[in-house]
């Protein structure tokens, strides 16, 4: 907590946006259900039928983390990273960007690989009997490619994501700096 003596922390003259703050949090609770279902679908040891009850709402994340995530990118493209605050050692920046990009990568290719895996095990991408993207065909090899590259990408996210929230923490309890604060809650005049 800053003291009445203290000056503010420096945000690097940039704080995100409202749209860079709501594609951000969107993006990590859709995405983060999505991750939280499949893991339970592989790892919770589930009765076949509960599974395949999961797989119609893990599906629908996954369609929303990629849509989204697709619009999400752009925006970050178009529109490039904030500065790091100010004092942030040129390692760390490096590192945030890396952790970021990542992020962004994965947002889009976790989603694709799990339709090439349904698509290529011979089953339609279909949410609730709704047909999205039909079946190529049962094709082994990319079904099993498609799989495995599903199930690395969610241990890389997982890395990714400590690494990210691990970041942030120490900005905010460490540096105490305004690294968390303008992801929160913007610019006064975005308020």
């Amino acid at each position: 907590m800053l003291s009445s003596t203290d000056t503010p922390p420096s945000t690097g003259g940039q704080r995100f946006d409202r749209i860079s703050r709501i594609n951000h949090w969107f993006t990590a609770a859709v995405f983060l259900v999505a991750l939280g279902i499949g893991l339970v679908i592989d790892y919770a040891g589930l009765s076949e039928q509960m599974t395949f009850a999961l797989y119609d709402w893990h599906m629908l994340f996954g369609i929303v983390v990629l849509v989204y995530g697709l619009w999400r990118v752009s925006w970050r493209m178009v529109n490039g990273f904030p500065a790091p605050v100010d004092g942030t050692p040129r390692w760390q920046e490096r590192a945030a960007h890396a952790v970021h990009i990542g992020l962004l990568i994965v947002i889009i290719v976790m989603p694709i690989s799990g339709i090439v895996m349904t698509i290529s095990g011979g089953f339609d991408v279909a949410i609730w009997g709704v047909v999205l993207v039909p079946s190529i065909g049962e094709i082994v090899w990319l079904n099993s490619a498609a799989g495995f590259t599903h199930w690395a990408i969610s241990m890389l996210i997982l890395v990714l994501l400590a690494l990210h929230i691990g970041e942030v923490l120490k900005h905010h309890f460490v540096d105490r700096d305004a690294t968390l604060s303008r992801m929160l809650r913007g610019s006064k005049e975005d308020i």
